[in-house]
């Protein structure tokens, strides 16, 4: 009975993880800092995985980067309203749950960021594409062998794997360092201000005397 080899994929993964292009993370990392500092917004989206790497990155940006006081980082995943998706793919098409929120929401300078294992989600190409077309800025994460996505995005980060599975792992590790090198972009560009999870302003808590029973 073949047994799955365990040490084969993480050895694998290693070495995807350690050909990841940080110079280009960097310069993803600007544009997202830039994005900040003109109080524009970044919107991310994908499927299946991708969508929860999506979320996960919004959510991180969102919390890591906050200062506990000032301007925060504007971030939405349009992969999370179960309502909106739902409803586009029903009454339109599933090829339009992101660009239709993207005709509500999308302003030029605003940042869209897809994310697809395959390169080839013609949701996510079809929002890459509507957001050039209005001036925001565009960046693809994908895999190896997603050229379709690299061919529409203005900054494209290749994860050289062919496996899903890896894919999406080192997409998180690419998110992770993101959110961390905009975290420090952040706090340099205000020093006097906490930034991240120990950033919480106790202005915004609630009173000691108030009741929690």
């Amino acid at each position: 009975m073949p047994v799955f080899d365990q040490q084969a994929y993480l050895n694998a993964y290693i070495e995807v993880v350690r050909s990841l292009d940080t110079s280009l993370v960097e310069r993803i990392a600007l544009t997202i800092f830039d994005a900040w500092e003109a109080g524009r917004t970044v919107f991310c989206c994908g499927n299946g995985g991708s969508a929860s790497s999506a979320g996960h990155f919004v959510a991180d940006l969102t919390k890591l980067t906050a200062p506990a006081v000032g301007r925060r980082l504007r971030a939405l995943a349009l992969t999370d309203s179960i309502s909106a998706v739902s409803a586009i793919a029903n009454d339109i098409s599933y090829h339009e749950v992101f660009v239709e929120q993207l005709r509500a929401l999308l302003d030029s300078r605003d940042v869209v960021i897809g994310f697809s294992t395959s390169g080839q989600s013609r949701n996510v190409l079809r929002a890459i594409e509507y957001a050039n077309a209005v001036g925001a800025t565009t960046i693809g994460v994908t895999g190896t062998c997603g050229q379709m996505l690299g061919g529409v995005a203005q900054q494209t980060l290749y994860v050289d794997a062919t496996s899903v599975q890896q894919i999406e792992d080192a997409t998180m590790v690419v998110a992770h360092l993101l959110c961390l090198h905009v975290r420090e972009l952040i706090a340099e560009s205000s020093p006097d201000v906490r930034v991240g999870s120990d950033a919480v302003s106790l202005d915004v808590l609630p009173t000691a005397t108030s009741s929690l029973s």
